[in-house]
């Protein structure tokens, strides 16, 4: 279930969108093959259910529909390597050799709200030529960020978060 301040986002959020720019977004695939990758927002095994991956049970049950070596999926917020070779396990989201014969599930993290206690915009980059996967972090205006989301009318608590990185 949706937590209320969550829901309020969302609600804020499609009030500021066009038509045009949701239907845009309704037509989105929700896994899309990209190259000799993968993307998907929550999950490979059940995408409209918004499930969240977390550990490396979770983990397993996306690697069985993955078709690819890589993909990349969000909607934790916390950026993380899942691996898939004669085990799944995590490694630290940090730099990544891509190896043949195993899979990789990667949350890239988050560029607004990142919630592994780091308040700095996460992200990675994927290296296709070389087979490497380097995330980043980079610091932006969280007091400009905040007083917007506070002007905006939305909860507090999403402003105050962000500068805890939770």
């Amino acid at each position: 279930m949706m937590n209320s301040n969550a829901a309020e986002a969302i609600r804020w959020t499609r009030e500021q969108l066009s038509p045009e720019q949701r239907t845009w977004l309704a037509r989105l695939r929700l896994v899309r093959l990209i190259q000799d990758f993968t993307v998907v927002h929550s999950t490979l095994d059940q995408p409209t259910s918004w499930n969240y991956v977390t550990n490396k049970f979770d983990a397993m049950a996306n690697f069985s529909y993955q078709v690819t070596s890589v993909c990349f999926y969000g909607h934790t917020h916390v950026p993380r390597v899942f691996v898939s070779d004669n085990r799944v396990h995590e490694v630290p989201a940090e730099s990544i050799v891509i190896e043949a014969e195993t899979k990789y599930f990667i949350n890239t993290g988050a560029v607004g709200q990142p919630r592994d206690g780091d308040w700095r915009a996460s992200y990675c980059i994927y290296d296709t030529d070389r087979k490497t996967v380097h995330f980043r972090r980079i610091e932006y205006d969280i007091q400009t960020a905040q007083a917007k989301i506070i002007a905006a009318g939305l909860p507090e608590f999403l402003a105050e978060r962000l500068a805890q990185g939770r």
